[in-house]
């Protein structure tokens, strides 16, 4: 089980960002073509032979401010640290990428299932290459991907991909991926930054000591230029010809460096947002796929009566939550499902949202008529940030009849009684890693998962989440993960809390540089303001 401690969570909403929402308005749905299904009858199918675009003669060059970069190797890429996603999006490619419509199409790839949906094979496009001339290769793909699995349980990366059976080269330049069980998501899911594809002489290379050195898969060539600075020179695609990657040890020093004129792009600290306003002028809060529930354990009496978990459900104001306690690191969550994510984070909320207090209280009646014999236990951990957010929610429920005891522990306690279960109410931090429903929903709810924290389990909504992920047809799964987020919500196993955002501030002097939810990066109208 990988639980997301509020340390990492907090850590997603300091180092995100961008200055156009990429995501905002996106059409939620994402193609995955079967050879049978999807590509003959889905408008949005992707089963084409990939391209790769020619280098246009764009001159711009873009100045970025990273920091917390440890390591050029992909598999070492923290899904919670948008700082290395941007880096891991710009060196290495992934098999498929997700385009602004939210519609899966090749990127490294062509990509095309079987009949059954539990076979896929990925075709490498002839022109795709390595920074060093060197051709990508099936066993490149194999090895990557081999690589994440065997993190296990312990990373978020690998547990994502816990349905596949096995990965193998049938060719030089074919894969296919057999799965445990038919699934039509897939490729969107190999999109994410975290899944970017290595070479495998390089990375062995280092291994023995050899040292390890960008050598990109992705449309730029990458050379050091003194310890702290990368050079990238596009070498394909569109986008600004070349990028300079200044390397900062913390958020801070990054944000310092824009204010000094010597970056174009970075992110902010949440205490200096003023600043970056003053002096960047409007910037973009972009969300996050990263953010906080309040689980809610039906299985430990007396949260079996649906009524009192709607009540608490109804009692919670989120926007209150993300005001008093986050200011704008933070925006009320909608649903399970983040805002940036194809068929996510619209204005209508999912399930049962608050705060409407009358009902709520009507419900803590019916609960209890003869009145509450105990206050209900709300277990959270140590760190300050926490602590306001469980003193919220007892303000909340309190204003409805509900009392709450909280019980405030040491974060790696507090992660061990999680784990273990039968907690009546607990705050938990939850990240995504690709920009997909099937990153979210069959994760959390999924009686099978290993990140099912809450210990839902409901045979229905098991068996909904598998015909969904199996669904061939984008539009109609796009439709199925909004019905299966509002009946699990309908449930109150989880009351969303917020979903972090960040900020990014571009020098006035540019327009055009995008980060989305996944910290992946669209550079294709980065241009000079005239």
């Amino acid at each position: 089980m990988c639980v997301l401690g509020l340390t990492l969570a907090l850590a997603c909403s300091n180092t995100a960002g961008s200055v156009d929402r990429a995501d905002a308005g996106s059409t939620p749905s994402s193609a995955s073509p079967s050879t049978n299904s999807s590509s003959a009858t889905d408008p949005d199918s992707t089963a084409a032979a990939p391209g790769r675009d020619g280098v246009s003669d764009d001159p711009v060059t873009l100045r970025l401010g990273l920091h917390g970069i440890e390591s050029f190797d992909p598999v070492a890429t923290s899904p919670a640290a948008v700082s290395q996603l941007i880096l891991a999006d710009l060196l290495y490619d992934t098999l498929t990428v997700i385009d602004e419509a939210g519609v899966t199409r090749p990127g490294l790839t062509s990509f095309v299932a079987n009949a059954d949906l539990d076979v896929w094979r990925f075709e490498v496009d002839p022109d795709a290459s390595f920074a060093d001339g060197s051709a990508v290769t099936a066993q490149d793909i194999v090895f990557s991907l081999d690589r994440v699995r065997a993190g296990g349980g312990a990373s978020l990366a690998a547990i994502r991909l816990d349905r596949i059976a096995s990965v193998a080269a049938v060719s030089p330049s074919t894969v296919e991926i057999a799965l445990t069980e038919p699934s039509a998501v897939l490729p969107e899911l190999l999109a994410s930054p975290v899944y970017g594809i290595a070479a495998k002489a390089t990375i062995e290379r280092a291994a023995n000591g050899g040292g390890l050195g960008p050598n990109a898969s992705g449309s730029y060539t990458a050379e050091f230029d003194g310890v702290d600075r990368l050079t990238l020179v596009r070498r394909s695609g569109r986008g600004p010809a070349t990028i300079v990657v200044e390397l900062f040890p913390d958020e801070g020093a990054a944000f310092g460096a824009f204010l000094d004129g010597d970056v174009d792009w970075t992110t902010v600290p949440p205490d200096r947002l003023g600043e970056a306003a003053d002096v960047a002028g409007p910037s973009g809060l972009v969300p996050f796929q990263g953010g906080l529930m309040l689980a809610v354990d039906a299985e430990v009496t007396p949260l079996g009566d649906p009524g009192l978990r709607r009540a608490i459900a109804l009692a919670i104001d989120r926007q209150a939550i993300a005001d008093s306690v986050f200011g704008p690191t933070a925006q009320p969550a909608r649903g399970v499902i983040p805002a940036g994510v194809p068929g996510g984070g619209g204005d209508d909320c999912r399930g049962v949202c608050g705060p409407v207090r009358d009902e709520a209280s009507a419900l803590v009646d019916a609960a209890f008529p003869d009145g509450q014999p105990q206050p209900l236990r709300l277990l959270v951990d140590d760190s300050v940030p926490l602590q306001s957010v469980g003193d919220e929610v007892v303000e909340h429920l309190d204003r409805v009849g509900l009392a709450v005891e909280v019980v405030s522990l040491p974060v790696e306690t507090y992660e061990g009684l999680i784990a273990a279960g039968q907690q009546q109410l607990f705050v938990f931090g939850w990240l995504g890693v690709a920009r997909s429903p099937a990153s979210h929903l069959p994760t959390l709810f999924d009686s099978t998962s290993p990140d099912n924290v809450t210990g839902f389990a409901d045979p229905g909504i098991d068996a909904f989440l598998r015909s969904a992920s199996a669904e061939p047809l984008a539009t109609v799964r796009a439709a199925a993960w909004r019905d299966i987020e509002a009946a699990i919500l309908d449930r109150v196993p989880v009351v969303p809390l917020v979903q972090f955002r960040t900020t990014g501030v571009l020098d006035r002097r540019m327009s055009g540089f995008v980060v989305r939810a996944d910290g992946s990066v669209d550079l294709s109208d980065v241009r000079v303001v005239d």
